[in-house]
């Protein structure tokens, strides 16, 4: 669907675009140069419920295809500028967002995926990716799931023992030679990687990865096997990563064990993995007590000023590749104190169904009024309608301005593990997804209602 647009109005937003596709112009907040509450207002006229049903286009997720391209492009020119477009590959991490139409935009700038579930795999392979640039990640990995990798000519992180028997057997069931990284976790304290722990993969007690005294055990097996190919190692620590030398330790660590290795005969250790996990700026730079943000140039030399000529490195890019090309779209159904007055709620129609992550990782997320206007300044909960004291997208959050019944707030940077992890607890809908590209948009998912609810509940 195409917005109008009248030439100053276009020029002045191609402008403001040169920082961010989502910015204010004329009070109006904008999605490249498309404005948001017009998107919702067309959205809501042709939802087409009767008054029994939902009518209402909120809570809504859109995307930007320009700061998406922007993002790509970023990583691209870091790796050419290290002198290594031919050595580093980008495999976006799938479980950020597997939008359908958003992967395939990632995969016409030749990106790679990795993906961590057999249907994550399926969706990489309908998108178009090269199967040989795609990996199957996991600790868990089901005997289907190994099936259909192999038989599609993708490869294979080993993540354990149990995990090595597995794909040994699944390839000699198929006669297959099973391409693999084996996953190394070396044991990392708390403190060498400062994020939330649920979010840290290489510790001490983390599920992910052999642990260096298992690592011979697992090798061994590897080695008897006629049908397993040890093409790389594999770390990934963890995410909202801020620090570029985290990374610089990882290909340390697997540099030292390839070179081991290698005197051992393996000649085919043709990949390292680094991993993903570098953070973004969630606070927008109000928040001035954070450590300072690694940017992808200083990550990718940080990364190419150790690496040997004969080394090849996959790289995978989620958060910093989709997070800042959403938002959440939502609407504001009134405003209550708490019973002793020390709190305002601002209760809104999204909630933690369609963004866990302020829940789930006391995540911040900034959030903006989709109109600007002269009011004054209050603190607020933002809460949502589910039946949880936990529904909330902000705490104690000071908004520019005072809302009223009706506004529209944009939460920004939910392009990764938003509608990723969105769910139907208290039976809600799934939201719609919009795609913006310049003044113009599409649905690239359409919001679920009660009849896409209870399909899959019926007995035939």
């Amino acid at each position: 669907m195409k917005i109008p647009n009248n030439t100053k109005n276009m020029a002045n937003a191609q402008q403001a675009q040169l920082s961010t596709a989502f910015h204010y112009l004329n009070n109006n907040f904008y999605c490249e140069n498309s404005p948001v509450h017009q998107i919702e207002n067309e959205l809501e006229k042709t939802s087409g419920c009767d008054d029994d049903d939902d009518r209402s286009a909120t809570p809504l997720y859109i995307y930007s295809q320009a700061q998406l391209h922007r993002n790509i492009q970023s990583y691209k020119d870091a790796i050419h500028s290290a002198g290594m477009s031919s050595r580093m590959h980008i495999f976006y991490a799938v479980k950020a967002n597997p939008n359908l139409h958003l992967m395939e935009l990632v995969r016409e700038q030749n990106c790679g995926a990795v993906t961590v579930s057999g249907y994550e795999l399926k969706a990489a392979l309908n998108t178009g990716f090269v199967p040989e640039m795609i990996l199957l990640n996991g600790n868990g990995k089901q005997m289907w799931e190994i099936r259909l990798a192999l038989k599609n000519g993708c490869m294979l992180n080993v993540d354990s023992y149990f995990d090595a028997e597995n794909i040994i057997s699944v390839a000699r069931q198929l006669q297959k030679t099973a391409r693999v990284l084996i996953r190394v976790n070396p044991g990392l304290e708390q403190s060498s990687t400062p994020v939330h722990s649920y979010l840290s993969t290489a510790l001490k007690n983390s599920k992910f990865g052999i642990p260096l005294h298992q690592f011979d055990q697992v090798l061994e097996l590897l080695r008897a096997e006629h049908f397993i190919q040890v093409v790389g190692l594999h770390c990934h620590v963890g995410s909202t990563i801020r620090d570029a030398s985290i990374y610089s330790n990882v290909t340390r660590i697997l540099l030292d064990i390839r070179q081991k290795l290698i005197t051992q005969e393996y000649a085919h250790l043709k990949y390292l993995d680094i991993g993903g996990g570098l953070g973004i700026d969630y606070y927008h730079g109000t928040n001035q007590e954070q450590s300072p943000l690694s940017s992808t140039s200083e990550l990718i030399q940080a990364i190419a000023s150790l690496l040997p000529p004969d080394v090849e490195v996959i790289i995978e890019p989620g958060r910093s590749l989709v997070a800042n090309t959403g938002i959440l779209v939502t609407k504001v159904l009134g405003i209550k104190k708490s019973p002793d007055g020390g709190k305002n709620f601002l209760v809104v129609d999204a909630a933690m169904n369609d963004l866990i992550r302020p829940s789930f990782y006391q995540a911040y997320h900034h959030v903006l009024p989709v109109r600007k206007s002269i009011s004054s300044e209050r603190t607020y909960d933002i809460v949502g309608p589910i039946c949880e004291s936990g529904d909330f997208l902000a705490v104690d959050r000071r908004l520019p301005q005072e809302p009223v019944k009706g506004d529209l707030m944009a939460i920004m940077d939910i392009g990764a593990y938003g509608m990723a992890m969105a769910s139907n607890y208290n039976m809600r809908a799934r939201a719609a997804e919009v795609l913006v590209d310049g003044n113009s948009w599409k649905i690239i998912r359409r919001r679920e209602n009660f009849e896409s609810l209870v399909r899959t509940m019926t007995a035939d």
